[in-house]
Protein backbone atom coordinates (compact mmCIF):
# COMPACT_ATOMS: atom_id res chain seq x y z
CA UNK A 1 0.00 0.00 0.00
CA UNK A 2 0.65 3.61 -0.29
CA UNK A 3 -1.27 6.92 0.43
CA UNK A 4 -1.50 10.49 -1.43
CA UNK A 5 -4.25 12.25 0.01
CA UNK A 6 -6.95 10.51 1.65
CA UNK A 7 -6.40 7.75 -0.56
CA UNK A 8 -4.32 4.68 -0.69
CA UNK A 9 -2.95 2.51 -3.69
CA UNK A 10 -3.17 -1.41 -3.10
CA UNK A 11 -1.86 -3.69 -5.00
CA UNK A 12 -2.28 -7.26 -5.78
CA UNK A 13 -1.86 -9.96 -7.95
CA UNK A 14 -4.65 -8.66 -9.44
CA UNK A 15 -3.88 -5.01 -10.14
CA UNK A 16 -4.41 -1.99 -8.63
CA UNK A 17 -7.23 -1.09 -6.18
CA UNK A 18 -7.84 2.23 -4.93
CA UNK A 19 -9.45 3.11 -1.53
CA UNK A 20 -10.60 6.40 -0.45
CA UNK A 21 -9.59 6.78 3.31
CA UNK A 22 -11.34 10.02 4.55
CA UNK A 23 -12.88 8.10 7.04
CA UNK A 24 -9.79 6.19 8.57
CA UNK A 25 -11.78 3.42 9.96
CA UNK A 26 -13.97 2.95 7.24
CA UNK A 27 -11.95 2.82 3.76
CA UNK A 28 -14.08 2.51 0.69
CA UNK A 29 -13.12 1.01 -2.81
CA UNK A 30 -13.19 3.91 -5.02
CA UNK A 31 -10.88 2.22 -8.26
CA UNK A 32 -9.29 -0.05 -9.56
CA UNK A 33 -6.46 -0.91 -12.45
CA UNK A 34 -6.42 -4.61 -14.06
CA UNK A 35 -2.83 -5.35 -14.66
CA UNK A 36 -0.66 -8.48 -15.19
CA UNK A 37 2.37 -8.42 -12.82
CA UNK A 38 4.17 -10.32 -9.88
CA UNK A 39 5.26 -9.37 -7.43
CA UNK A 40 5.54 -5.95 -7.23
CA UNK A 41 5.96 -5.74 -2.83
CA UNK A 42 6.18 -2.07 -2.07
CA UNK A 43 4.45 -0.02 -4.48
CA UNK A 44 5.48 3.61 -4.68
CA UNK A 45 4.46 6.81 -5.73
CA UNK A 46 5.66 10.24 -6.10
CA UNK A 47 3.54 13.55 -7.20
CA UNK A 48 1.38 11.97 -9.72
CA UNK A 49 2.99 8.99 -10.67
CA UNK A 50 2.52 5.31 -9.19
CA UNK A 51 4.94 2.52 -10.45
CA UNK A 52 4.06 -0.69 -10.17
CA UNK A 53 7.00 -3.77 -11.36
CA UNK A 54 6.92 -7.05 -12.36
CA UNK A 55 9.40 -9.13 -11.08
CA UNK A 56 11.55 -11.46 -13.67
CA UNK A 57 10.34 -15.12 -14.88
CA UNK A 58 13.71 -15.98 -14.69
CA UNK A 59 17.38 -14.84 -14.82
CA UNK A 60 17.80 -10.94 -15.82
CA UNK A 61 14.30 -11.85 -18.45
CA UNK A 62 10.89 -11.18 -17.98
CA UNK A 63 10.47 -8.20 -15.42
CA UNK A 64 8.77 -5.37 -16.64
CA UNK A 65 8.03 -2.01 -15.23
CA UNK A 66 4.69 -0.15 -15.59
CA UNK A 67 4.51 3.60 -14.77
CA UNK A 68 0.93 4.97 -13.75
CA UNK A 69 -0.73 8.46 -13.91
CA UNK A 70 -2.84 9.18 -10.83
CA UNK A 71 -3.30 12.44 -11.75
CA UNK A 72 -7.22 11.72 -11.83
CA UNK A 73 -7.17 9.55 -7.98
CA UNK A 74 -9.74 7.09 -8.49
CA UNK A 75 -8.86 6.10 -12.27
CA UNK A 76 -5.20 4.70 -12.51
CA UNK A 77 -4.02 4.71 -16.36
CA UNK A 78 -0.65 3.33 -17.72
CA UNK A 79 1.05 5.80 -19.42
CA UNK A 80 4.39 3.58 -20.17
CA UNK A 81 5.78 0.19 -19.55
CA UNK A 82 9.43 -0.49 -19.87
CA UNK A 83 10.97 -3.85 -19.67
CA UNK A 84 14.25 -4.20 -17.72
CA UNK A 85 17.40 -6.19 -17.97
CA UNK A 86 17.18 -8.36 -20.24
CA UNK A 87 20.66 -9.62 -20.58
CA UNK A 88 19.56 -12.71 -20.01
CA UNK A 89 22.28 -14.13 -17.21
CA UNK A 90 22.71 -13.20 -13.42
CA UNK A 91 19.91 -12.48 -10.89
CA UNK A 92 18.10 -9.47 -12.56
CA UNK A 93 16.23 -6.58 -10.90
CA UNK A 94 12.63 -6.37 -10.97
CA UNK A 95 11.80 -7.21 -7.42
CA UNK A 96 10.80 -3.41 -6.32
CA UNK A 97 11.01 -0.17 -7.44
CA UNK A 98 11.36 3.02 -5.48
CA UNK A 99 11.89 6.74 -5.86
CA UNK A 100 14.80 7.87 -4.99
CA UNK A 101 14.60 11.53 -5.91
CA UNK A 102 11.69 14.17 -3.93
CA UNK A 103 11.29 15.70 -7.97
CA UNK A 104 9.92 12.01 -9.38
CA UNK A 105 12.62 11.77 -11.99
CA UNK A 106 14.82 8.71 -10.71
CA UNK A 107 13.78 5.29 -9.65
CA UNK A 108 16.24 2.35 -8.16
CA UNK A 109 15.05 -0.82 -9.16
CA UNK A 110 15.57 -4.05 -6.39
CA UNK A 111 15.43 -7.16 -6.34
CA UNK A 112 19.07 -8.62 -8.60
CA UNK A 113 22.60 -8.69 -8.03
CA UNK A 114 22.29 -5.14 -9.39
CA UNK A 115 20.46 -2.13 -8.68
CA UNK A 116 18.92 -0.60 -11.97
CA UNK A 117 18.38 2.90 -12.11
CA UNK A 118 15.32 4.49 -14.20
CA UNK A 119 15.01 7.97 -15.40
CA UNK A 120 11.64 9.00 -15.30
CA UNK A 121 12.23 12.69 -16.27
CA UNK A 122 9.70 12.32 -18.95
CA UNK A 123 7.32 10.01 -17.13
CA UNK A 124 5.66 8.40 -20.81
CA UNK A 125 9.43 7.86 -21.52
CA UNK A 126 11.18 5.78 -19.04
CA UNK A 127 14.45 4.95 -19.94
CA UNK A 128 16.93 2.35 -18.05
CA UNK A 129 20.16 4.24 -17.30
CA UNK A 130 22.34 0.76 -16.16
CA UNK A 131 22.75 -0.87 -13.58
CA UNK A 132 25.76 -0.44 -10.28
CA UNK A 133 26.92 -2.33 -7.72
CA UNK A 134 25.18 -1.63 -3.77
CA UNK A 135 27.05 -2.66 -0.96
CA UNK A 136 24.13 -3.41 0.42
CA UNK A 137 23.97 -6.76 -1.76
CA UNK A 138 27.91 -7.65 -1.01
CA UNK A 139 27.27 -11.24 0.20
CA UNK A 140 28.81 -14.40 -0.84
CA UNK A 141 25.67 -16.38 0.77
CA UNK A 142 22.90 -14.28 -0.96
CA UNK A 143 24.15 -11.48 -3.51
CA UNK A 144 20.84 -9.08 -3.66
CA UNK A 145 19.81 -5.61 -2.63
CA UNK A 146 15.94 -6.05 -1.88
CA UNK A 147 14.27 -2.23 -0.78
CA UNK A 148 15.45 1.16 -1.42
CA UNK A 149 13.94 4.06 1.07
CA UNK A 150 14.61 7.53 0.45
CA UNK A 151 14.90 9.50 3.13
CA UNK A 152 13.22 13.27 2.09
CA UNK A 153 14.71 14.68 5.00
CA UNK A 154 17.93 13.90 5.04
CA UNK A 155 18.25 12.93 1.20
CA UNK A 156 19.83 9.93 2.21
CA UNK A 157 19.11 6.96 0.25
CA UNK A 158 18.90 3.78 2.60
CA UNK A 159 19.36 0.58 0.06
CA UNK A 160 19.14 -3.00 2.35
CA UNK A 161 19.46 -6.74 1.27
CA UNK A 162 21.67 -9.92 1.83
CA UNK A 163 24.59 -7.98 2.38
CA UNK A 164 23.06 -5.70 4.96
CA UNK A 165 22.21 -1.77 4.78
CA UNK A 166 23.88 0.84 3.25
CA UNK A 167 23.05 4.64 3.39
CA UNK A 168 24.05 6.44 -0.39
CA UNK A 169 23.59 10.15 -1.40
CA UNK A 170 23.04 10.86 -4.65
CA UNK A 171 25.57 12.37 -7.34
CA UNK A 172 25.88 13.54 -10.57
CA UNK A 173 26.29 10.33 -11.42
CA UNK A 174 23.45 7.97 -11.10
CA UNK A 175 25.58 5.27 -11.61
CA UNK A 176 27.74 5.91 -9.04
CA UNK A 177 26.07 7.29 -5.41
CA UNK A 178 28.43 8.56 -2.64
CA UNK A 179 28.00 5.53 -0.08
CA UNK A 180 27.87 7.24 3.31
CA UNK A 181 28.15 4.17 5.45
CA UNK A 182 27.19 0.38 5.54
CA UNK A 183 26.11 -2.33 8.13
CA UNK A 184 29.44 -3.90 7.34
CA UNK A 185 30.20 -7.64 8.76
CA UNK A 186 27.39 -7.76 11.62
CA UNK A 187 24.65 -6.96 8.49
CA UNK A 188 26.02 -9.32 5.97
CA UNK A 189 24.26 -12.75 5.40
CA UNK A 190 25.45 -14.94 7.07
CA UNK A 191 25.29 -13.08 10.53
CA UNK A 192 23.52 -13.25 13.72
CA UNK A 193 21.71 -10.26 12.27
CA UNK A 194 21.01 -11.55 8.62
CA UNK A 195 20.85 -15.20 7.59
CA UNK A 196 18.62 -13.87 4.40
CA UNK A 197 18.20 -10.65 3.59
CA UNK A 198 17.59 -7.62 5.46
CA UNK A 199 14.46 -6.83 4.37
CA UNK A 200 13.19 -2.95 4.48
CA UNK A 201 14.51 0.15 6.60
CA UNK A 202 13.24 3.43 8.20
CA UNK A 203 15.04 6.16 9.71
CA UNK A 204 13.72 7.64 13.24
CA UNK A 205 16.03 10.20 15.03
CA UNK A 206 19.63 8.23 14.84
CA UNK A 207 18.17 4.88 14.79
CA UNK A 208 17.44 2.83 11.75
CA UNK A 209 14.72 0.36 12.04
CA UNK A 210 15.15 -2.54 10.03
CA UNK A 211 13.41 -5.85 9.26
CA UNK A 212 15.16 -9.12 8.86
CA UNK A 213 13.15 -11.14 6.32
CA UNK A 214 14.21 -15.32 6.83
CA UNK A 215 10.86 -17.53 5.82
CA UNK A 216 12.81 -20.63 4.09
CA UNK A 217 16.34 -21.83 5.21
CA UNK A 218 17.30 -24.34 2.49
CA UNK A 219 20.59 -25.20 4.47
CA UNK A 220 17.86 -26.61 7.64
CA UNK A 221 18.15 -30.19 8.31
CA UNK A 222 15.33 -31.10 7.16
CA UNK A 223 14.70 -27.82 4.57
CA UNK A 224 12.53 -25.47 5.13
CA UNK A 225 11.56 -25.70 9.05
CA UNK A 226 12.08 -21.53 9.51
CA UNK A 227 14.04 -21.89 12.64
CA UNK A 228 15.81 -18.51 11.60
CA UNK A 229 12.91 -16.90 11.91
CA UNK A 230 13.96 -12.89 11.30
CA UNK A 231 13.99 -10.25 13.23
CA UNK A 232 12.85 -6.57 13.95
CA UNK A 233 16.90 -4.73 14.42
CA UNK A 234 17.28 -1.33 15.54
CA UNK A 235 21.27 -0.04 14.47
CA UNK A 236 22.55 3.08 15.17
CA UNK A 237 23.35 5.49 13.05
CA UNK A 238 25.20 8.24 15.46
CA UNK A 239 28.80 7.11 13.42
CA UNK A 240 27.77 7.17 9.92
CA UNK A 241 30.06 10.29 8.96
CA UNK A 242 32.57 7.33 10.13
CA UNK A 243 31.19 4.95 7.71
CA UNK A 244 29.56 2.84 10.50
CA UNK A 245 25.81 1.76 11.45
CA UNK A 246 26.13 -0.42 14.28
CA UNK A 247 23.72 -2.82 15.97
CA UNK A 248 21.68 -1.76 19.35
CA UNK A 249 18.70 -4.88 19.59
CA UNK A 250 16.91 -7.35 18.01
CA UNK A 251 13.14 -8.39 18.85
CA UNK A 252 11.88 -11.72 17.67
CA UNK A 253 7.99 -13.80 18.18
CA UNK A 254 7.57 -16.21 21.07
CA UNK A 255 7.70 -18.91 18.54
CA UNK A 256 11.65 -18.52 19.07
CA UNK A 257 13.21 -20.99 20.77
CA UNK A 258 11.06 -23.13 21.72
CA UNK A 259 12.67 -26.91 20.09
CA UNK A 260 15.23 -28.42 21.72
CA UNK A 261 15.62 -26.74 24.68
CA UNK A 262 15.89 -23.04 23.09
CA UNK A 263 19.71 -23.96 21.66
CA UNK A 264 17.64 -23.60 17.92
CA UNK A 265 15.44 -20.86 16.90
CA UNK A 266 12.01 -22.03 15.35
CA UNK A 267 9.17 -20.52 13.30
CA UNK A 268 6.12 -22.49 12.71
CA UNK A 269 6.90 -25.99 11.96
CA UNK A 270 3.62 -26.57 9.66
CA UNK A 271 4.56 -23.49 7.26
CA UNK A 272 7.63 -21.03 5.60
CA UNK A 273 5.55 -18.27 6.13
CA UNK A 274 6.51 -16.83 9.72
CA UNK A 275 8.84 -13.99 9.29
CA UNK A 276 9.00 -10.39 10.04
CA UNK A 277 8.22 -8.66 6.50
CA UNK A 278 7.02 -4.81 5.72
CA UNK A 279 6.90 -2.57 8.75
CA UNK A 280 5.98 1.01 8.79
CA UNK A 281 6.81 3.23 11.97
CA UNK A 282 5.17 6.40 13.51
CA UNK A 283 5.94 8.13 17.06
CA UNK A 284 8.08 5.13 18.31
CA UNK A 285 5.87 2.61 17.80
CA UNK A 286 6.46 -0.30 14.77
CA UNK A 287 3.52 -1.80 13.33
CA UNK A 288 5.33 -4.73 11.75
CA UNK A 289 3.86 -7.55 9.50
CA UNK A 290 4.69 -11.02 10.26
CA UNK A 291 3.31 -13.28 8.17
CA UNK A 292 1.22 -16.38 9.62
CA UNK A 293 2.29 -14.45 13.26
CA UNK A 294 -0.16 -11.30 12.37
CA UNK A 295 0.97 -7.72 13.60
CA UNK A 296 3.36 -7.31 15.95
CA UNK A 297 3.49 -3.54 17.70
CA UNK A 298 7.19 -3.06 18.84
CA UNK A 299 7.79 0.21 21.38
CA UNK A 300 11.25 1.31 19.75
CA UNK A 301 11.56 4.68 22.14
CA UNK A 302 14.48 2.80 23.83
CA UNK A 303 16.28 1.16 20.94
CA UNK A 304 18.50 -0.87 23.17
CA UNK A 305 15.20 -2.28 24.28
CA UNK A 306 12.82 -2.96 21.82
CA UNK A 307 9.21 -4.26 23.71
CA UNK A 308 6.09 -5.67 22.13
CA UNK A 309 3.58 -3.14 23.21
CA UNK A 310 0.04 -4.84 21.10
CA UNK A 311 -0.41 -7.62 18.42
CA UNK A 312 -3.26 -8.79 16.21
CA UNK A 313 -3.13 -12.28 15.36
CA UNK A 314 -6.01 -12.87 12.64
CA UNK A 315 -7.02 -17.12 12.02
CA UNK A 316 -6.25 -18.24 8.52
CA UNK A 317 -3.95 -15.05 8.05
CA UNK A 318 -0.59 -14.01 6.05
CA UNK A 319 0.09 -10.47 6.84
CA UNK A 320 2.64 -8.96 4.73
CA UNK A 321 2.52 -5.30 6.03
CA UNK A 322 1.19 -3.15 8.18
CA UNK A 323 0.87 0.94 7.50
CA UNK A 324 -0.43 3.96 10.18
CA UNK A 325 -3.27 5.38 8.42
CA UNK A 326 -1.68 8.78 7.53
CA UNK A 327 -5.30 10.34 7.96
CA UNK A 328 -6.33 8.82 11.23
CA UNK A 329 -6.25 12.22 13.75
CA UNK A 330 -5.46 9.74 16.38
CA UNK A 331 -2.94 8.06 15.08
CA UNK A 332 -4.15 4.68 16.22
CA UNK A 333 -5.32 2.96 13.24
CA UNK A 334 -3.39 0.74 11.47
CA UNK A 335 -3.90 -1.16 8.08
CA UNK A 336 -2.38 -4.48 7.20
CA UNK A 337 -1.73 -6.15 3.89
CA UNK A 338 -2.39 -9.40 4.38
CA UNK A 339 -2.27 -12.39 1.60
CA UNK A 340 -5.24 -14.28 2.38
CA UNK A 341 -7.43 -12.16 4.20
CA UNK A 342 -6.84 -8.83 2.14
CA UNK A 343 -7.06 -5.60 4.45
CA UNK A 344 -8.00 -5.80 8.39
CA UNK A 345 -8.54 -2.06 9.47
CA UNK A 346 -7.02 -2.01 13.34
CA UNK A 347 -7.09 0.06 15.92
CA UNK A 348 -4.62 0.48 18.67
CA UNK A 349 -5.47 2.86 21.88
CA UNK A 350 -3.07 5.39 21.89
CA UNK A 351 -1.20 4.33 19.16
CA UNK A 352 0.67 1.50 21.40
CA UNK A 353 2.27 4.57 23.60
CA UNK A 354 0.23 4.03 26.71
CA UNK A 355 0.77 0.31 27.23
CA UNK A 356 2.87 -2.12 28.66
CA UNK A 357 5.14 -5.20 27.62
CA UNK A 358 2.71 -7.55 26.65
CA UNK A 359 3.16 -11.59 25.50
CA UNK A 360 1.09 -12.70 22.35
CA UNK A 361 0.01 -16.65 22.54
CA UNK A 362 1.37 -19.32 20.47
CA UNK A 363 -1.58 -20.70 18.40
CA UNK A 364 -1.78 -24.65 18.56
CA UNK A 365 -2.52 -24.63 14.85
CA UNK A 366 1.04 -23.66 14.11
CA UNK A 367 2.35 -27.06 15.16
CA UNK A 368 -0.24 -28.94 12.85
CA UNK A 369 -2.96 -30.98 14.63
CA UNK A 370 -2.01 -32.05 17.70
CA UNK A 371 -3.04 -30.02 20.79
CA UNK A 372 -0.78 -31.98 22.87
CA UNK A 373 2.64 -30.59 24.26
CA UNK A 374 4.29 -33.04 22.02
CA UNK A 375 4.14 -34.13 18.20
CA UNK A 376 2.67 -37.86 17.52
CA UNK A 377 3.97 -39.71 15.25
CA UNK A 378 2.64 -39.76 11.32
CA UNK A 379 1.43 -42.85 10.04
CA UNK A 380 4.10 -42.86 6.93
CA UNK A 381 7.17 -40.92 8.00
CA UNK A 382 6.65 -41.28 11.97
CA UNK A 383 8.66 -38.84 14.01
CA UNK A 384 10.30 -36.36 11.82
CA UNK A 385 9.86 -33.09 14.06
CA UNK A 386 12.04 -32.29 17.43
CA UNK A 387 10.21 -33.06 20.46
CA UNK A 388 9.10 -30.21 22.07
CA UNK A 389 11.24 -29.16 25.43
CA UNK A 390 8.78 -30.08 28.54
CA UNK A 391 7.94 -27.04 29.93
CA UNK A 392 6.30 -26.04 26.69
Amino acid sequence: MNFKGHYAYVSGWTGVTVLDIANAAAPKVVGALPLPHFENEDVDLCGDTLIVVNDREVEDVGAVLYVVSIANPTTPVVQAILPLGLTGSGRGSGHIANFVKSDCSQLWVDGGELVEVVDLTIPTAPRSLGKFESAASLSDSFKVSHDTELDPATGTVWNVGGGGAAGYQLTSNPLAPKLLGTTGTAGRNPSPYNDFILHNSQRRGKTLLVTEEDYIDTDEVPPGGCRGQGKFETWDLTRLGQGSITPQDTWETELNGMFTSGAVDSKAPVTVNCSSHWFDAKNGIAAVGWYEQGVRFLDYRNPGDIAQVGYYIPAAGSTWAAYWSPTDPTGEVVYTADAYRGIDVLRIQGGGRTGGKVRAPVRNEWFGRSTDVRFQPGPTFGFVCPVLRPAV
